[in-house]
């Protein structure tokens, strides 16, 4: 009985499983290089803040 369960249990782990739909809708949306110049603009904003934040830092250490 162990042998038959294991049989079965080595040849259902072969079967592949195919996806039903597609992808689409987990795809990026928008060009490249609209995309990459959000993420510049994000950038730009977290080192602004960053920089805001350290100079209020250095002026309350004075």
């Amino acid at each position: 009985m162990e042998k038959t369960k294991f049989s079965f249990i080595k040849g259902f782990a072969h079967i592949e499983v195919w996806p039903t739909g597609t992808y689409q809708q987990y795809l990026p949306k928008g060009s490249v290089t609209a995309r990459l110049n959000s993420h510049w603009l994000q950038v730009g904003k977290y080192v602004s803040a960053s920089i805001t934040q350290y100079e209020c830092q250095k002026a309350n250490q004075k």
